[in-house]
This record gives structure tokens, C-alpha cells and sequence, in this order.
């Protein structure tokens, strides 16, 4: 018999209208999805932050009247994914040095911080989707050994 045990595998996704509700909205859902799935503490807290930096993004820089935002969560053993998908693949994702008194340019470096892993798949003529990966703490909602 395997030692190996299979990771559960949880998908979920939404579209917003891009619109600045949709940050308020997106952060509601991420926190109740997760919660269903029973997740909770900091990986939740960063997750629903990460995600509202996210969507403001797409809303101020992607979409300008163009669409929607559509996010994407994929839990897997022990970790989760969340996607932010917009349809801008031509934009690329800056790395500003913001400004000492500015209030904007920090959203991205505080999601690089925040996540285990982040990247950007962009297709020109498709949009593209902007991820992070989150760990579970090893207090957090992880079985134990035999459980």
C-alpha cells in the first residue's frame, strides 16, 4: 500500500464587472470560499488582502470600461492558488518605485511579500492572469499524521 497520499483538489471562480464595488466584493467572496473550505487565520487574512490589491489593479489599470475581472481559487493539500484574471495581456506589471508621500505603487510589493510564490501569465490578444500561492501554516487546518 502507498504511503503517498493524494492532494485534495478544490477549484472555484467568479467574474466581476469592473467596477469599484468589484474590490469589495471580491474580498467577500475569497473570505467566504475559503471559510467554506475551512482555511482560516493568517492564510485567509493574506489571501482577501492579496486579492483586493489584485482586483484594484485590473479595475484602475486593466480594464477602463473593457469588462471583467474573473478570479480563481485552486486549493490543493496544504496550499492555495488565486488567480486574478483581466483582459489587458498587453500590460505588463510595473515595479514603480513609488513616491515617499504618494498613496499608490506598493500594491504589488505588498503581494510579493505576502505570497509564497506570484507570477504573471500574459497573452497579448487574451488578457492575462496575474498569481499567488499561499501555504497553510503547520497550525493551520492541517491534519494530523494517520488522520
Amino acid at each position: 500500500m502507498s504511503t503517498l497520499r493524494n492532494p485534495v483538489l478544490r477549484t472555484w471562480e467568479t467574474s466581476l464587472t469592473e467596477h469599484s464595488t468589484s474590490v469589495r466584493t471580491a474580498r467577500r467572496l475569497v473570505r467566504d470560499q475559503l471559510t467554506s473550505w475551512g482555511w482560516g487565520g493568517d492564510p485567509v487574512d493574506d489571501l482577501v488582502l492579496i486579492a483586493s490589491e489584485l482586483v484594484t489593479n485590473a479595475v484602475v489599470h486593466a480594464c477602463r470600461s473593457h469588462g471583467e475581472i474573473r478570479l480563481y481559487l485552486q486549493e490543493f493539500d496544504g496550499d492555495c492558488r488565486l488567480e486574478v484574471w483581466d483582459p489587458r495581456g498587453d500590460l505588463a506589471l510595473r515595479d514603480p518605485r513609488p513616491r515617499r508621500f504618494s498613496e499608490g505603487g506598493r500594491g504589488i510589493e505588498l503581494v510579493r511579500r505576502l505570497a509564497f510564490d506570484f507570477g504573471v501569465i500574459g497573452h497579448r490578444d487574451a488578457g492575462k492572469r496575474v498569481w499567488v500561492r499561499i501555504l497553510l501554516g503547520p497550525s493551520d487546518n492541517v491534519p494530523s499524521p494517520g488522520s
